[in-house]
């Protein structure tokens, strides 16, 4: 348990300009947030796998939080921002990992989470908060210097947008990589991003930009 503080910035109070998400004008009348945190966790541990649950949830007054004005002026008109406090909001969610090694070098990853926030006042979406999802990695030794990565991940359909957000759709992402140590002091490694060239959202704010499709990355690394 715990009990949270935080003041606005300067930005929050006073900045007005333009930044890359369009113009913000800061409040000075901002009152200072304060947050009651509950966070839970168990934990397993064994020779070969390990499992961990944990559950959180957190309640906090006066949420300072940045919102877009209506979106009835001139199209050629930057988007407006500006902040507020909130009143009461609720956080809370999830999280489940699981992980086993196998006999011939074959490692298995799981994690799955979600998350809800609100307001209380009107039960409105928060922002930044991540829709449900779930991530499988799996890893298999090369030999003594090598290893083969495959990750696949998958979001589902996110309609609860914050204020500053869109709804974003389901989309699953497929990840493959791997390495090899030629001694202690150099290693090559090799990643091939988002395989199935899907299309979605970088982010669910309403100025993000879609995320890449389909990308290489070759990375040596030298220890002098």
């Amino acid at each position: 348990a715990a009990r949270g503080f935080r003041d606005p910035t300067l930005s929050d109070r006073y900045y007005v300009g333009t930044t890359g998400r369009g113009f913000v004008t800061g409040n000075p009348d901002l009152d200072p947030e304060t947050s009651l945190q509950f966070d839970l966790a168990a934990r397993y541990g064994g020779e070969r796998v390990r499992l961990a649950l944990y559950a959180y949830q957190y309640r906090i007054e006066d949420l300072i939080e940045r919102y877009e004005a209506p979106d009835d002026m001139d199209p050629l008109t930057p988007p407006q921002f500006f902040f507020r406090n909130r009143g009461t909001a609720l956080l809370r969610g999830l999280e489940f990992e699981v992980r086993t090694t196998l006999p011939r070098g074959l490692a298995i990853e799981f994690v799955a989470q979600a998350a809800r926030g609100e307001a209380i006042d009107d039960d409105a979406p928060l922002a930044d908060v991540p829709p449900e999802g779930a991530i499988l990695t799996l890893r298999q030794t090369v030999g003594a210097k090598g290893d083969v990565m495959f990750r696949a991940a998958g979001y589902l359909e996110d309609d609860d947008a914050g204020p500053t957000e869109k709804p974003t759709p389901g989309y699953a992402v497929l990840d493959f990589g791997g390495g090899w140590r030629f001694s202690g002091r150099a290693e090559v490694r090799v990643i091939l991003r988002n395989l199935l060239d899907h299309t979605y959202p970088g982010s669910p704010d309403t100025q993000a930009a879609t995320a890449p499709g389909r990308s290489a990355s070759l990375t040596l690394f030298f220890i002098f």
